[in-house]
């Protein structure tokens, strides 16, 4: 018998892990792009893309979080650039997401368990990292514009077995909305940015998680 949220359980660790390690998502059919294959254009768009990236600094949002197979979260972010991320998911959802500036933890409240996966060989590093730079280990797989949308889709050359992120922006003013993952079975995954607030000072005792009580062989230990 399956246990209450085990697919979403499934789900939130294979994308929002996504989020930050999404493990083996198919290649795009278009071949990377490299910095110096772009068109001027498209070289300016990188670079209002970096300039507006490294200009976030905190960050707090609420998230919702949509799959094509009906999957449905939402919760709290918090953001401290460099390294620093949380997404508190709302009940029933038991999950906890913390990037702590060396590794992501995964925790289930519900079972206490923990995963824990290194930061840097993770898709997304290159966002919390102390300065974006999108001709620095990162492929460009593409840049679409279309009726003030931008879609920028990215991939870590380094990283043969991660996966790919589309980060999605309003234009004029430049705004970060959404991002996209597809996984290995095709599900795509949305995370949208609900009322994001910029430059608050953000409490760094979210991002520390010594105090989380993890199960380990028939007893809790929190000294993790």
């Amino acid at each position: 018998m399956k246990r209450p949220y085990d697919q979403l359980r499934r789900r939130l660790l294979g994308t929002l892990t996504g989020m930050f390690c999404m493990m083996a998502a198919p290649a795009l059919s278009a071949e990377p792009v490299q910095l110096a294959a772009l068109s001027p254009d498209e070289v300016a768009t990188v670079t209002r893309v970096e300039r507006y990236l490294n200009d976030i600094k905190t960050m707090q949002a609420r998230f919702v979080q949509v799959s094509s197979n009906g999957a449905y979260a939402e919760g709290e972010l918090y953001l401290d650039r460099p390294g620093h991320l949380r997404f508190d998911y709302d009940p029933p959802s038991p999950v906890l997401i913390i990037a702590n500036g060396l590794s992501l933890l995964y925790y289930d409240e519900e079972l206490k368990e923990a995963t824990f996966l290194p930061l840097w060989e993770t898709p997304l590093w290159f966002l919390i990292r102390e300065e974006v730079r999108l001709d620095d280990n990162v492929d460009i797989v593409g840049i679409e514009e279309a009726l003030g949308t931008l879609r920028v889709t990215l991939r870590d050359p380094e990283s043969p077995d991660g996966g790919e992120v589309t980060l999605i922006f309003s234009d004029e003013p430049l705004t970060l909305k959404k991002w996209e993952l597809t996984d290995p079975q095709g599900i795509e995954t949305q995370v949208s940015l609900v009322n994001p607030v910029y430059g608050v000072e953000v409490d760094e005792d979210l991002f520390k998680y010594g105090d989380l009580e993890v199960w380990r062989g028939g007893s809790n230990n929190p000294d993790r």
